[in-house]
């Protein structure tokens, strides 16, 4: 996907910033620097470097039409949970700052857990799996100032449900196959638990192989928890195979023998999206799902025969 355009520059409006920062932090700001921060789905943030009443201070400016009240509610009320989370600034639902809705939080020092677990390094697999557990035993009590954004759940089943309306709407034999092998094979499913609906690696942050703190909280909610914490061995392969995927399964009370079923349904419900949107996601295009999915049901019809 590709990087969305974000027409403000801070380093243009230095007054129109100092006089938002100020506002919100209550103090003296001047603003030093600015720097966009890589996205991949939304309006790109900014990296603030700024003076606080004499004091160095940095922040993340998210400037974005959609989700941002979201995001703001679900941050202040993950103040009170005892997971590391930036505190929040600011939030200006009308534009009146810049033009577009926007609010900001301290910018964590730290590294992404991406390179050390990709780099296969046991510390960082065990803190993901670590903290991927403490974000999904958070409870709808916990948050109660957001409970009546949390009502909504995003099941797996509801999941498979979605991709095959699309697929009876736009007929295709595979799609056909792999929705009645899904629906055969269908397990028991966990209960819904809490995410910050994008699991992976790079909005977990680490200094000194601790948790700074988790980011991008948009699309939080309460979801299906093995198809959440999937994600980063779908879009990155190459940590399949290792073992952390089972170790979170039997840290979670969950049979193992749940992850093909799953993987299966990741398939599906990408296929679905690059269709739909006639475009890749990430590395899978339409034409290696279908493969990816032709393999996948191979395998399932194997294994019945083992």
């Amino acid at each position: 996907m590709s990087q969305s355009y974000n027409p403000f520059n801070p380093n243009q409006h230095p007054a129109e910033c100092e006089a938002y920062l100020s506002r919100a932090l209550g103090g003296h700001v001047r603003l030093v620097w600015a720097e966009p921060l890589a996205q991949s789905t939304r309006e790109a943030p900014w990296r603030l470097d700024v003076d606080l009443d004499g004091r160095r201070r940095s922040y993340v400016l998210r400037l974005d039409p959609r989700g941002g009240e979201r995001e703001f509610a679900v941050l202040q009320a993950m103040a009170s949970v005892p997971i590391p989370t930036p505190r929040t600034y600011g939030w200006d639902p009308e534009g009146q700052a810049f033009g577009l809705p926007c609010f900001f939080y301290d910018f964590l020092e730290g590294e992404s857990l991406l390179g050390p677990v990709l780099a296969g390094e046991r510390w960082a697999e065990d803190l993901t799996i670590d903290t991927v557990c403490a974000l999904q035993s958070v409870s709808r009590e916990q948050l109660p100032a957001i409970a009546d954004r949390l009502s909504d759940e995003l099941t797996a089943e509801a999941v498979l449900a979605a991709a095959n309306d699309y697929f009876t709407a736009n007929p295709n034999p595979l799609a056909g196959a792999v929705y009645a092998r899904l629906r055969a094979t269908q397990p028991i499913l966990p209960a819904a638990r809490f995410s910050n609906g994008d699991l992976w690696l790079d909005n977990l942050i680490v200094r000194d192989r601790r948790l700074v703190g988790v980011i991008d909280f948009e699309g939080a909610g309460f979801s299906d928890p093995i198809f959440e914490f999937l994600l980063p061995f779908f879009v990155a392969p190459e940590l399949r195979g290792r073992g952390i995927e089972e170790r979170y399964c039997r840290r979670m009370g969950f049979d193992p023998a749940l992850l093909p079923w799953y993987r299966g349904l990741e398939y599906f419900d990408t296929w679905r999206w690059v269709t739909a949107n006639g475009r890749p996601f990430v590395h899978y295009t339409a034409e290696k799902l279908s493969e990816s999915l032709e393999d996948w049901l191979d395998g399932e019809t194997n294994s019945t025969r083992d």
